[in-house]
């Protein structure tokens, strides 16, 4: 499936048709199997006591017609098997699909604003609506091709006994397989809907209760919030309570059109005396078929029934493709002016914000060039971090950027990020090993040259006491390190980039006094890079020296 298509029942039926035919092949085979085992039987059993009141049971042939049944039974249970398995490994290869195109958009947003979707709420939405689309062929189109299937096969045999039966059987099934489902799917189709979405607002907001309960609590709150959860308690209650209406007033009718299908049966091949009050079959017409023909069409009414709650599905998959597809982001267009070195960097009016709240620090200007270091200072939401985060191309920015006396856009420009160092204040620590999470600096980094970092941000003594040492495998988001050590070991890995520009937010976080000194002379000394600027509430040896900008 394109990355760039909109998703679709439709697209993602046909995404791996190949995939697809096996399970629909072995599901038929089970569903007209279970449908002929339940005709040939009621034919066999009635001919059979037929025969042996008619005192002809010595020559009647049992072996062929129990061996069809026992065919058809072994038929039957195979292919429900074997659907199964092939189904649920075609939803296996359908979830990937949908992944991938979930990921495609998560990479076409713009890089600003991609954090958003990594909010657990938003995962968890993510996660309930590829679940109900996955299970659309299952719950929805499969059983509807079993239930066509199974009237086709029952007409056959109708059109065998008597074809004046058809145009009962016909109008039945249109009943059964297209007016049923949409009336109820008429009647809910608001509830279902709303449901889905009610269910994910109900979530979000009882877990958020957890982080909030002492705040509500002391603040004299609690009676509201519960009460606003009660409300949305209530909603959710009568959706689903108008659903099961639906469901239950559409199998009601479901198993009157299948009364009125065998009254009609019975009507059609038979003659009623009202002077005698005795019911027979006209002539010609055989007793066992009719008794067969009964039978299968019971067995075609279980297979009908599904579908008057298949609607259910069928709006829960349509509100989990609507809410995917506000997903789909055009392409970007990503900004990547290659540049051989970065000498000199020039801000002129220069305001970094965060595009959803618009947040971010007051308009500067000012210039730097090789050999120059910058001292970010300010208050407490003056803005230090955004700003530091657009210069690093890592958020939305206004104003003006000269790279080597050359205008540049820095927002998602690789060209630039090529050349610079970027520490945030919660950097990101890899579910691998050591080792591998410093040479995401440099894929070439020797042994040698990772010990040397390590030493250079106080962490070397640290990693020897492990058993594995630089092959200790770390945690997701690295928590199992402390706040220091994972800053620290996210510092060693950009000391090893070696960029020209390194920007450092609050590296000094939470570190003791001779830590500090150690990872400065490593930053004066070694590893010096060739501009600086630092956003830090710690007077540090890093920053004697600096040009201070006051924000």
């Amino acid at each position: 499936m394109n990355k760039s298509s909109k998703l679709s029942l439709r697209g993602l039926l046909l995404a791996n048709p190949w995939g697809f035919i096996i399970p629909v092949l072995t599901g038929v085979a089970a569903s007209v199997a279970g449908v002929a085992l339940l005709g040939v039987s009621g034919w066999f059993i009635s001919a059979a006591g037929l025969a042996t009141a008619m005192g002809s049971a010595l020559v009647f042939n049992y072996l062929t017609p129990g061996a069809i049944v026992r065919g058809l039974a072994i038929l039957r249970t195979a292919g429900r098997y074997g659907e199964q398995v092939t189904a649920h490994n075609h939803l296996l290869g359908l979830l990937r699909i949908l992944r991938l195109w979930v990921w495609d958009q998560r990479v076409a947003k713009q890089t600003a604003s991609v954090h958003t979707q990594s909010r657990g709420d938003l995962l968890q939405r993510l996660v309930s609506d590829l679940d109900q689309i996955i299970r659309w062929p299952l719950v929805v189109f499969l059983p509807w091709l079993y239930a066509l299937l199974g009237y086709l096969g029952v007409s056959l045999l109708v059109y065998c006994i008597s074809p004046s039966l058809l145009w009962p059987l016909a109008v039945c099934a249109i009943w059964h397989l297209v007016l049923l489902p949409y009336l109820c799917g008429r009647m809910a189709s608001h509830a279902v809907h709303v449901g889905q979405i009610l269910g994910v607002h109900r979530r979000s907001r009882f877990v958020s209760l957890f982080s909030a309960l002492v705040t509500l609590t002391i603040r004299g709150h609690w009676q509201d919030y519960a009460a606003r959860l009660e409300q949305l308690d209530e909603r959710q209650r009568r959706m689903e309570f108008a659903i099961q209406q639906a469901v239950s007033l559409g199998r009601l009718l479901g198993y009157l059109v299948t009364i009125v299908l065998l009254a009609s049966v019975f009507w059609l091949l038979g003659d009623f005396s009202l002077q005698s009050g005795v019911w027979h079959l006209k002539q010609g017409v055989q007793g066992t078929w009719v008794v067969g023909l009964i039978l299968a069409l019971l067995a075609v009414n279980e297979l009908v029934l599904p579908l008057v709650q298949s609607f259910v599905a069928q709006g829960q998959s349509q509100v989990g493709l609507r809410r995917l597809n506000q997903l789909q982001q055009p392409a970007s267009a990503r900004v990547s002016h290659a540049m051989a070195s970065l000498t000199q960097l020039s801000l002129t009016e220069w305001r970094g914000f965060h595009i959803e709240s618009g947040l971010g620090n007051q308009p500067i200007d000012f210039q730097m060039q090789s050999g120059d270091r910058l001292w970010l200072r300010g208050a407490s939401g003056t803005g230090k971090s955004t700003l530091l985060a657009s210069i690093a191309g890592d958020c939305m920015a206004s104003g003006k950027a000269y790279v080597n006396q050359q205008a540049c856009e820095l927002y998602d420009n690789t060209g630039f990020q090529q050349h610079i160092s970027y520490l945030p204040q919660s950097p990101y620590v890899f579910q691998q090993s050591i080792a591998a999470n410093l040479r995401l600096g440099n894929p070439q980094a020797s042994d040698e040259d990772m010990w040397a970092v390590l030493d250079a941000v106080a962490l070397s003594d640290w990693v020897r006491g492990l058993e594995n040492g630089l092959g200790t495998l770390l945690s997701s988001q690295g928590r199992d390190l402390s706040g220091g050590q994972r800053k620290r070991l996210v510092l060693a890995r950009l000391l090893l980039r070696s960029a020209p520009l390194l920007l450092l937010d609050e590296p000094f976080d939470g570190l003791d006094k001779a830590t500090i000194e150690r990872i400065c002379h490593a930053l004066d000394n070694d590893y010096k890079p060739e501009m600086l600027i630092l956003v830090s509430h710690i007077d540090s040896p890093l920053s004697a020296g600096a040009r201070v900008i006051e924000l």
